[in-house]
């Protein structure tokens, strides 16, 4: 009796290690009830984003009570004006842009996603028929160490329009970023037009000091529409 039961018992045992081999080699289903859990990937933090008015959510401010020049606060813009040393053309002179910190309730439902990237607000720099060239910057005082400069840039640059839709510049200089911190420079970049574009720099602080950072941007024609929209920047210590 004593045998019958052990091998009863061993034949039991291998039963339940054949069935668990069984069913762990199951595939499963689409809808079945079964949980797989996958290793936790985290991403790393960039830390905090030293600029002010990052997603530029707050204020704003007119320069020289000018109503055109609409300035997210926090900021400062300089742009060209006269002649325009990248196409001697008298059409294509340097014009004094206009400026916009809008709200979404200002932009059509569907240009929100391509216009805002963060919060409420973007900023909108633009000038219909004119050649322009413009800084948009902000000056902080950082401690020692190496910095991420991120720049969200969406070139708007028209040439014309084809039953209400857009035709985007053709030649690739009309519109050119330019990312700036402190004395460096990225030199020009060719973002692509009518589409949402990331700019990234990294640079080195080696003693405590004022540092101006932001971006450049210029179109070098006075097309229909030289646009720019402008949202989400960061400056990171990673």
């Amino acid at each position: 009796m004593t045998k019958a039961k052990h091998s009863l018992g061993l034949l039991l045992v291998g039963l339940i290690l054949v069935g668990g081999l069984s069913y762990q080699a199951k595939p499963t289903q689409a809808g079945s009830s079964q949980t797989v859990f996958l290793p936790l990937i985290t991403v790393p933090s960039l830390g905090p984003n030293y600029l002010p008015n990052a997603s530029f959510e707050q204020g704003w401010y007119h320069i020289d009570n000018i109503p055109e020049l609409q300035i997210p606060e926090g900021w400062q813009f300089t742009y060209a004006a006269g002649e325009n040393p990248l196409d001697p053309d008298p059409w294509n002179v340097w014009v004094r842009p206009e400026t916009r910190v809008l709200p979404s309730a200002f932009l059509p439902p569907d240009e929100h996603n391509l216009f805002i990237w963060d919060g409420n607000q973007t900023v909108k720099v633009f000038k219909g028929s004119g050649a322009i060239s413009f800084d948009l910057t902000t000056t902080l005082f950082l401690q020692p160490g190496t910095y991420l400069l991120v720049i969200n840039v969406f070139p708007d640059l028209v040439v014309g329009y084809d039953n209400g839709q857009k035709i985007w510049a053709p030649d690739p200089l009309s519109g050119e970023v330019k990312l700036i911190a402190g004395n460096g420079t990225t030199g020009w970049m060719l973002p692509q037009f009518g589409q949402k574009n990331r700019f990234e720099t990294t640079f080195t602080v080696t003693t405590p000091q004022n540092v101006t950072v932001g971006a450049a941007m210029r179109g070098r024609w006075a097309i229909e529409n030289n646009g720019w929209f402008m949202d989400d920047w960061g400056l990171y210590k990673p």
